[in-house]
């Protein structure tokens, strides 16, 4: 067995070409500071719900931080924030060579990153994450994705909730000028200088002999809420 292949066996991960390496070491430290520029200009006018995190925070409680795969830019942007709180966020990558780059940038910003695929690495993803927990960290996870259906909850992170009694955070936002992109979730992206609400709703748990696919479909709609909340404030 080829050295490559032996270690994409036993990480997941695609193996990079010298070219490749060279790109990301170029572009991520770019993209990092056009993240940052993005981020700073955005003015949070209200941030509702805050106290629910915080106290997860102030307890030394691990949390799934769900939002929508739509709502992830700046929901990232503002858990990324969070740090100086105490929180310890966490963000699933692709082991794909496109995943190589998000992982720079967003590991250069601070999250602690794992590397995983629904489709390729669930299995292993889903264990990461399980000790990723354990060990203090927060992981952020869009709940629909990576693929969709759009605004459809799928039921493994109520069953991460239940394996590791770790309560499920709904988050979201609105911005009132924004890039929507023409991908299969319409991604929201804030414009430079727009207003931005953020709204956190209450912890949800999934205890013991709950049924997965009914708390899946309790956080879309908690998820729903929360963005037509946020929606509604920046509009008034």
């Amino acid at each position: 067995m080829s050295q490559s292949r032996e270690h994409q066996q036993k990480t997941g991960r695609t193996p990079l070409s010298r070219r490749q390496r060279l790109f990301i070491a170029l572009a991520a430290p770019l993209l990092r500071g056009l993240a940052r520029a993005l981020l700073a200009s955005c003015r949070v006018v209200a941030v509702r719900g805050e106290a629910h995190l915080q106290t997860l925070v102030d307890d030394q409680r691990s949390a799934l931080l769900c939002c929508w795969h739509q709502r992830l830019v700046h929901t990232v942007g503002c858990l990324l924030g969070a740090r100086a709180r105490g929180l310890q966020p966490g963000f699933l990558v692709s082991p794909s060579r496109d995943g190589e780059l998000i992982a720079a940038v967003i590991g250069g910003l601070g999250a602690t990153i794992l590397r995983g695929s629904a489709n390729r690495t669930g299995a292993r993803a889903f264990r990461d994450m399980y000790t990723t927990l354990k060990a203090g960290v927060s992981p952020i996870i869009a709940v629909d994705g990576p693929h969709g259906p759009a605004r459809t909850a799928k039921p493994g992170t109520p069953m991460l909730a239940q394996m590791t009694k770790a309560p499920m955070l709904p988050i979201s936002f609105a911005a009132d000028r924004y890039w929507q992109l023409k991908s299969w979730d319409r991604m929201l992206i804030p414009k430079p200088f727009a207003r931005v609400v953020v709204v956190i709703g209450e912890p949800l748990a999934c205890e013991r002999g709950d049924i997965p696919d009914a708390l899946a479909s309790t956080l879309g709609e908690r998820l729903d809420a929360i963005t037509a909340a946020a929606e509604a404030e920046l509009s008034a």
